[in-house]
């Protein structure tokens, strides 16, 4: 098997990049692994020098900086959604429509909220819990001590109809960014106010980058937001449908194409686009690890790439016959990764 780096549409690069898998004279060594038993959709949450993740069989677990499992706790109902932490506070959605908060140390649960909304995305912020339900409604808990939530309605402004529902939140400093379908709003991490509105068509999801918020629509734009107004500074066409959210490692803005391509931009504008051919599409993250960065492709090779952009030629690689759906791990020297069958697999560069 081999995948191909080429020109963007954008600028033609010369020559053209060959990269061969299998060949690679630094692979990925793995250090360990370690299962929840059930296939996961939650992806890592990072928490102190390990990890928190759930699984389809309602399991929420806690791993060590070296991968050992510290504790493992039944919910009672399938977690798909990404966990999050906030003030000693691990947060899980059950069920689809039941909060429960575990303390981060032992795993004892400390609360539920059951007969939520229909939720979309979980978040953190400061020593909160923040709920987007499908239908727009944004929801605020204690993180401690849960009780009556805070709430604020944004169906509306975030575009939500009935096939067609709120999608994402992603955490701003200390506000929480809203991923609808029309729009996206950034709102007051504590009280859940608008700070501003920027019209985005069905965006695929947000990455930091200093003062700016790269985001994509689905039908094949990047678009660059300012931070702190929401303003527009830039369009990127890409000329493909955009299958991942995109993401910021080694200076370049990077996303998964239809075309199972992958698309690094330079911020900047300077230096002309990059682009490689995948063995499948990316549909998590990419992510900086020391001087590559860490793709993981979604076909049933589940294959983890680690691209060196100076040294362009077979990229270190790893086989795990599992789907990878969301973005890689980094804890220190080792790369954690969780395939849709539910390992956790941690890897280091020979």
């Amino acid at each position: 098997m081999r995948w191909v780096a080429s020109p963007a549409p954008a600028a033609r690069l010369s020559p053209v990049l060959i990269l061969l898998l299998g060949a690679c004279s630094s692979p990925l060594v793995p250090v360990f692994t370690v299962s929840g038993d059930a296939p996961s959709r939650t992806g890592l949450t990072p928490l102190a020098e390990g990890a928190v993740f759930g699984n389809d069989a309602g399991r929420v677990l806690r791993l060590d900086g070296a991968g050992r499992v510290l504790w493992t706790v039944e919910t009672g109902g399938e977690i798909e959604l990404p966990l999050a932490t906030a003030d000693g506070v691990v947060g899980a959605v059950s069920a689809g429509d039941t909060l429960v908060a575990l303390d981060a140390e032992t795993g004892h649960e400390l609360w539920r909220a059951a007969d939520q909304p229909p939720v979309a995305a979980l978040a953190a912020v400061g020593t909160r819990l923040l709920l987007l339900g499908r239908e727009g409604e944004l929801r605020s808990f204690p993180a401690r001590s849960g009780g009556m939530p805070l709430r604020r309605g944004w169906n509306t402004s975030l575009g939500v109809r009935p096939r067609s529902p709120a999608r994402g939140l992603v955490t701003v400093g200390g506000d929480v960014l809203a991923e609808g379908p029309a729009a996206l709003l950034l709102l007051s991490g504590q009280d859940g106010a608008l700070r501003w509105k920027a019209a985005v068509r069905e965006p695929t999801g947000v990455a930091l980058d200093g003062d700016t918020l790269w985001t994509a629509e689905q039908s094949g734009r990047l678009l660059a937001l300012d931070r702190r107004t929401g303003a527009q500074r830039r369009v990127v066409p890409l000329g493909q449908p955009v299958v991942s959210a995109p993401s910021v490692a080694l200076g370049r803005v990077w996303v998964g194409l239809e075309d199972r391509s992958l698309l690094a931009i330079d911020p900047r504008g300077v230096e002309p686009p990059w682009r490689a051919s995948l063995p499948a599409p990316l549909l998590g993250a990419v992510v900086e690890w020391q001087d590559r960065v860490l793709v993981p492709t979604a076909g049933r090779e589940g294959r983890l790439l680690a691209i060196d952009l100076v040294r362009p030629g077979s990229p270190a690689s790893t086989r795990l016959d599992s789907a990878l759906r969301t973005a890689p791990l980094v804890r220190g020297s080792v790369a954690w990764v969780l395939a849709t069958d539910g390992r956790v697999l941690g890897f280091r560069l020979r």
